[in-house]
């Protein structure tokens, strides 16, 4: 019985052994103290447990408790393991476990549970393990809903176009930033003709907008949803102006831009800025809309040009003025710089465009003045054209428009002339004014239109071009005859039949006479003289009517009258279409004293 008793001691002992061995070692809390124990021997196996306080006081409190066991030789080794307790007490209930307690422990406690632990201990452990992995997953799902949640709070603009033909669209565009939605079509030169928007996704913010419509020019503001344009009367949206309302509204940035008739997509608008054309009537085919945190880029999307709006440019010139020089100052878009009545002649001018259309290319302009006629180089772009300070007339100008402005826009302009008034509308570098005729320009207007679009008004007479056929028109008329040449003309004189007159040869009467000989076909020597020397006029020569005598068959003088033709042929040439007449000799470039001519005295030029 007693060896019976001593192996049932003895595996109640082992078994307590073993119980120690496998129980949790705690570890030590930063704030604690470590305390180790040192193993005892006992004839069989024995265990020292020594707990570490926590901090000093009562309470509840964390604690971390070391263990530290040591078999015999039956035991042969000890395991140790971790985890985190919480318990509630003084320390000196944490301290509880003294040997005695320990001695009580190894009684109640089976091996069963002691191998119980064992695996407790193993899956903690891998539990924890997992449970560590498992938080960078649930970390990585936490951020990808965190980015989803602020997906979803991200409001949307909902909007639509009512288009040529379409209507309104089955379904609204949405705003998005990633793939590219618009109203409207691009491509089928269809208008738009009204607009509507709203937002979704955020009670506190709104939408308001307004169309700049073709005759119509603003529309009014609209709000959430409703409709700015027109419907059912075919006209076009030109422009549109978006901005967000509401309390969230500087929570964010709205952008919109609008595909033009002739410029495709413009770049971005935001905030109520301007996105299409005004005064350009080109119509908005398309429009887009996007929302973004305040402060974000703009959607990237490819446009034709670097502005949102484009609409025609405004020129402003200036002229220099008899007796007020530049004192009257720079007028704009049409307004009349110089005088009209005041009998003051316009001396120069500048002229300048104010470029904040997005377009590029300039202006440049020349002018006819005075004595120097046509300007030899354009000026451009406020440079000054004429002259200052020499009391020169202009008499003409010329005005164009370069670069891209010169596809997109016709500059028009007109003149206030002396005797001739205003001229009609030049554009595009015609001639605008007179020349030939020594007057002077006394004012102008200036113009600029989108290419394609009426003038301001008339565009007849525009220039008013000295001819020769202004001053002699019945010369001009016998020379289509005729013939235009020099020689043609002095047959033609020569050939009128003569019949006397009474006329006086005065350099006033010259027209008059001519006018006689082209008109009737007949006439003395005067008439013969006078009708040739329109002619040769006409013709372009520097010819003079001249008055003198010759012999007479008779004897004594008669009065005669010839030309003389400057710088022809290196010399002064005689032209005599009587002498021709009536003597059957050629009279075409004599000169004095030549055999056979009649012998001229006393001659001089009555003009």
């Amino acid at each position: 019985m007693k060896r019976k008793k001593f192996v049932q001691l003895l595996a109640v002992v082992t078994a307590a052994a073993t119980l120690f061995t496998a129980a949790p070692v705690f570890a030590a809390d930063t704030n604690s103290s470590v305390v180790s124990s040192e193993a005892g021997e006992t004839e069989g196996a024995s265990g020292t447990i020594t707990g570490s306080n926590s901090a000093a006081g009562s309470g509840t409190a964390e604690s971390d408790t070391t263990v530290t066991s040591a078999g015999s030789e039956t035991a042969g080794s000890s395991s140790s393991g971790s985890t985190d307790t919480t318990e509630t007490g003084s320390p000196a209930a944490e301290n509880k476990y003294s040997d005695d307690n320990a001695a009580e422990s190894t009684v109640t406690t089976a091996p069963e549970e002691s191998e119980s632990a064992e695996a407790d201990s193993a899956s903690d452990s891998s539990e924890t393990k997992d449970t560590s992995e498992e938080s960078e997953e649930e970390k990585e799902e936490t951020e990808e809903k965190d980015d989803k949640d602020d997906a979803q709070e991200m409001p949307v603009i909902s909007y639509a176009a009512h288009v040529q033909q379409k209507g309104w669209p089955a379904e609204d565009a949405v705003s998005g930033t990633e793939a590219q939605t618009y109203a409207g079509f691009t491509g089928k030169g269809l208008r738009v003709e009204a607009i509507r928007a709203s937002v979704k996704g955020d009670q506190n913010l709104g939408i308001t907008y307004n169309t700049y419509v073709q005759q119509r020019r603003w529309t009014g503001w609209q709000s959430d949803g409703a409709v700015a344009g027109t419907t059912g009367q075919s006209l076009r949206v030109e422009a549109i102006v978006m901005k967000l309302t509401g309390s969230d509204a500087d929570k964010y940035d709205l952008y919109y831009r609008a595909h033009v008739e002739s410029f495709g997509w413009l770049a971005w608008a935001k905030n109520g800025e301007l996105a299409g054309t005004t005064n350009l009537s080109r119509r908005v085919e398309a429009y887009e809309v996007a929302i973004v945190k305040k402060g974000e880029a703009a959607p990237a999307r490819s446009s034709a040009r670097n502005v949102a709006y484009l609409t025609v440019p405004t020129v402003t010139y200036q002229t220099h003025v008899q007796r007020y020089g530049w004192g009257q100052g720079e007028v704009s878009n049409g307004a009349l710089s110089g005088t009209t009545g005041q009998g003051l002649r316009m001396e120069a001018l500048k002229i300048h465009l104010n470029k904040t259309t997005g377009f590029t290319g300039g202006i440049s302009y020349c002018s006819h003045v005075q004595r120097l006629g046509w300007e030899q180089n354009w000026k451009s772009d406020g440079a000054l054209s004429g002259t200052e300070g020499k009391g020169l007339r202009l008499e003409a100008i010329r005005i164009r428009l370069t670069g891209e402005m010169a596809n997109c826009f016709d500059v028009y302009y007109r003149t206030h002339v002396q005797r001739f008034g205003w001229t009609g509308w030049a554009s595009n570098g015609a001639d605008c004014g007179s020349a030939g005729y020594g007057y002077r320009l006394e004012a102008i207007e200036i113009r600029i239109v989108a290419k394609g679009c009426s003038a301001p008004g008339s565009t007849a007479n525009t220039f008013h071009q000295y001819t020769i056929r202004d001053t002699y028109p019945q010369a001009c008329a016998r020379l289509d005859q005729v013939g235009w040449n020099l020689r043609s003309a002095l047959n033609a004189a020569a050939g009128l039949r003569y019949v006397s007159t009474s006329y006086a040869l005065t350099a006033s009467n010259v027209s008059t006479i001519a006018s006689y000989g082209f008109t009737t076909g007949g006439g003395d020597c005067y008439v013969m003289a006078c009708c040739f020397y329109e002619m040769a006029k006409a013709l372009g020569y520097d010819a003079h009517v001249m008055f003198g005598y010759v012999p007479l068959r008779a004897g004594g003088l008669g009065v005669h009258s010839w030309v003389e033709i400057d710088n022809y042929q290196g010399g002064t040439g005689v032209f005599d279409p009587d002498f021709q007449h009536e003597s059957g000799s050629d009279g075409f470039n004599l000169y004095y004293g030549k055999p056979g001519t009649w012998r001229y005295t006393s001659g001089s030029r009555i003009n």
